[in-house]
């Protein structure tokens, strides 16, 4: 569960896609997640992060993303951590209060039997 949520402000320099990659950066996706979830193949993404770091004058990711939040390019914001624990919290009493929910029955073990040809005396 990403922590982060990033909202792009403008898009300055940078192409609506390559605005949309950066959105996903700074999230804190990688890059084939963000490939996924762009339906696009990797060597696609890491060119228009490239292309984004040329524009930016970055070397990696993360400067990207720091020198993109100086610009005012996007803002980025801590999802609400207490609700997350809130719910963590819950799923662990579910878990401790009835540990055999969503769980399958357990199978019994049937006992090997035997396949036994019949021949034939003819």
């Amino acid at each position: 569960m990403k922590r982060l949520t990033a909202t792009i402000l403008k898009n300055g320099p940078l192409t609506s896609k390559e605005a949309e990659i950066l959105k996903y950066l700074a999230m804190g996706y990688y890059r084939p997640e963000i490939a996924l979830h762009l339906h696009r193949t990797l060597s696609t993404v890491s060119k228009h992060i490239e292309h984004i770091a040329q524009k930016l004058n970055a070397h990696g990711s993360t400067e990207i993303v720091l020198i993109a939040e100086k610009m005012g390019l996007i803002e980025i914001k801590l999802l609400n951590t207490r609700s997350n624990c809130l719910l963590l919290i819950c799923l662990i009493i579910g878990q401790l209060t009835a540990p055999q929910f969503g769980r399958r029955p357990p199978q019994h073990q049937r006992p090997a039997t035997r396949l036994v040809r019949a021949y034939s005396q003819g």
